[in-house]
């Protein structure tokens, strides 16, 4: 008994015949017919679904208990309570303030009357507000047509107004109520937003709900720790009606997002002021208001795509922005002011129909909306930075735009072969220039979308950066990778700045300017390696454009040989060919992919000539190949990499010690490290 009955009929067939590819009506069980129930605290909801023939319909029966009709615990059904009117029940919970507000604006015939639901200011919540209108504080510092309306009220509106948006039609119980949800008032549909935090926080447009569901014998009462002013602009309103936001509303256009803060939505904005901006050094705001990436970068970074309440920051909070930075919030204890990114909020919860915006007396500056040069300043890479100034290119690198910059740390141009490189190429500042060029590329690329043997063109004509991967534990290849552009590790990535991303490496990038043969042609400690590799038919591997890596052995480690075994090297060309190919990988790799591992944790890498060879990494960081250990690492051609190795890799009879060229190759034997 007293149990109040609702049903809804969804009819999901039209929406199913354009969408669904399932098959579900089709299917094995042809029609059929499925029910299930839930019990909630207040309800009881069952759902029926039929699915015949083409129809698709769900059926929701929502069982609850008639208003003034509560469930008891040990009884059957619901059980009638002793309501009170939604005056007394509204005094009684401590706001006979706000009942003396609803009186004198000739609103209590319509409390006792109407079924709503009411968001009642507590008594300290009406007193502070009554003294806010006494002291002519605004939400914020208004304009001068504002000013001019005090008198008025808020801006203009009446008290009866203020009264009719704590009201809302229909019992409205807050334990159905989900996050982001709008009611609207009975103040010209004034909008009523319920937010609902992780920190069991409830909010009613950011007043915080101190005592919920508080029945009385017409609605529902809910207290308010503030009183609810009138809402009836959107964000993109707010800042380009009002003097004090006139740079940021002019950003919000250039970044395109007037349109989305215009229209419906759950928005937060952070907004500076125009002293905020008067702040700023002249530079950066020059970049900032004169580029369209800085603009962007920069807006997004102050506006959050979900609504945040001040009350919901009670301690210390980390919330994603637009560009899905992570902010963070903070509460001083002490003092109750909100902070983020160590930057006061001067003026907290403006309620606006899209969401709510809290006032900023400084600008947020992330590295995205920096300058390039500023960026790089910002993360110690001074040294670099002092590179692009001495050839006069720091404002060329400021006008970038979607770019990606590879630079060297500090540490890295402190090694003394980067240092002589320098100082070289110092003499002529168009070598210089070169260089630095050499260590962009476009568009911007972040660490997710860089892959194995990826090409890159660089911003130095004609020549391109080879991207190479490598997996830290050659067992989980799902695991994160090492990475190296040119042979030169990425220690840190995705650096953001405006008009680009830095990715942080640990050397200098010089562009390679010969094949792997003609390095090999062209370096005397490879002669005996060049008379070998000579009548082969290997030159073209060498010289092809698809990446290759060589273990070069020098001329000291063809003498470690056998004379016998070396002159048959010579000799013998098909033998040379087959132990040559040991030595070549169809594939750039780097030493600087070769992390340090230990039993199980074996990497092997075929040859050329179809041979499995272990790659490790000593405890005193040398890399071998096999038991061939690299003398002299990445040393870079247009076409891969070339490695110096101590030792010659050949097949060897183990009885005998001489060359054997053996017929079958899956019985040859080879022995690494003559």
């Amino acid at each position: 008994p007293n149990v109040c009955q609702e049903r809804e009929e969804i009819d999901e067939s039209q929406h199913n015949n354009e969408t669904d590819s399932d098959g579900e009506d089709g299917g094995i069980f042809g029609s059929f017919q499925f029910s299930s129930c839930q019990q909630t605290e207040t309800k009881y909801i069952c759902t029926t679904k039929i699915r015949n023939n083409g129809i698709r319909k769900s059926f929701v029966v929502k069982y609850q208990c008639c208003h003034g009709f509560r469930r008891v615990k040990g009884k059957p059904g619901c059980t009638e309570v002793n309501l009170k009117s939604m005056i007394d029940t509204v005094a009684d919970i401590g706001a006979k303030d706000f009942v003396q507000l609803v009186k004198s604006s000739g609103l209590e015939e319509k409390l006792s009357s109407s079924n709503l639901t009411l968001f009642a200011p507590s008594d300290n919540a009406v007193r502070d507000f009554t003294d806010s209108l006494q002291e002519a504080v605004e939400f914020y510092v208004p304009p001068a047509t504002a000013r001019r309306r005090r008198s008025a009220g808020t801006e203009g509106t009446s008290m009866r107004e203020i009264v009719l948006g704590h009201m809302t039609p229909g019992f409205i119980d807050l334990s159905e109520m989900a996050d982001e949800q709008v009611l609207y008032s009975d103040n010209s549909n004034s909008s009523i937003r319920i937010n609902m935090y992780p920190n069991r926080v409830v909010t009613a447009n950011c007043a915080r709900v101190t005592s919920s569901n508080n029945y009385a014998n017409t609605g529902i009462v809910h207290v308010v720790d503030r009183v609810i002013r009138p809402v009836t602009k959107t964000l993109a309103q707010l800042i380009m009606q009002d003097e004090q936001f006139r740079t940021l509303a002019s950003m919000v256009k250039k970044a395109d997002l007037i349109e989305s803060l215009s229209g419906p939505g759950h928005f937060t904005l952070f907004a500076p002021t125009e002293s905020a901006f008067e702040k700023l050094d002249p530079a950066i705001r020059t970049q900032i208001q004169s580029g369209h990436s800085c603009v962007k970068n920069l807006v997004k970074h102050h506006l959050l795509s979900h609504s945040l309440c001040s009350v919901a920051v009670t301690q210390r909070i980390l919330t994603k922005n637009f560009g899905g930075d992570i902010l963070k919030l903070e509460r001083h204890l002490d003092t109750g002011k909100i902070f983020i990114s160590d930057i006061q909020v001067v003026v907290k919860d403006i309620i606006a129909t899209n969401g709510v915006l809290h006032v900023l007396d400084e600008v947020i500056v992330p590295d995205s909306a920096r300058p390039l040069s500023n960026a790089l300043s910002n993360h110690n890479m001074t040294t670099f930075l002092s590179l692009f100034k001495e050839a006069g290119l720091t404002e060329s690198l400021d006008a970038m735009d979607n770019v990606t910059l590879f630079a060297p740390t500090d540490a890295a141009l402190a090694e003394p072969e980067a240092m002589k490189v320098i100082e070289k190429v110092r003499e002529n500042k168009n070598k210089l220039r070169d260089m630095l060029l050499y260590h962009t590329t476009g568009p911007e690329v972040q660490a997710c979308d860089l892959t194995n043997n990826m090409e890159l063109k660089s911003g130095l004509a004609d020549q391109s950066l080879r991207v190479t991967m490598y997996s830290m534990l050659p067992l989980f290849t799902s695991l994160p990778s090492r990475m190296a552009v040119q042979c030169a590790r990425i220690v840190s990535y995705d650096k953001k700045a405006c008009g680009g991303v830095i990715h942080a490496v640990d050397r200098l990038l010089l562009p390679p300017t010969a094949t792997v043969h003609e390095i090999v042609q062209s370096n005397d400690k490879y002669s005996i390696l060049r008379k070998v590799i000579k009548g082969t038919g290997l030159e073209d591997d060498l010289m092809d454009n698809d990446p290759v890596t060589l273990l070069a052995p020098t001329d000291e480690a063809f003498q470690k040989l056998p004379e016998e075994d070396l002159k048959k090297l010579l000799e013998d060309k098909k033998l040379a060919k087959r132990t040559l190919k040991q030595h070549i990988l169809p594939e750039a790799m780097c030493c600087s992919g070769v992390a340090a591992t230990s039993w199980p944790f074996t990497y092997n890498v075929e040859t050329l000539g179809s041979k499995s060879i272990q790659v490790r990494r000593d405890n005193d960081g040398a890399v071998h190949f096999g038991s061939a250990k690299v003398i002299d690492c990445d040393n870079m051609a247009t076409n891969g990499i070339l490695h110096s190795v101590n030792r010659v890799m050949v097949p060897h009879n183990i009885n005998n010690g001489g060359l054997l060229q053996m017929g079958n190759p899956n019985v040859e034997v080879f022995l690494y490290g003559l």
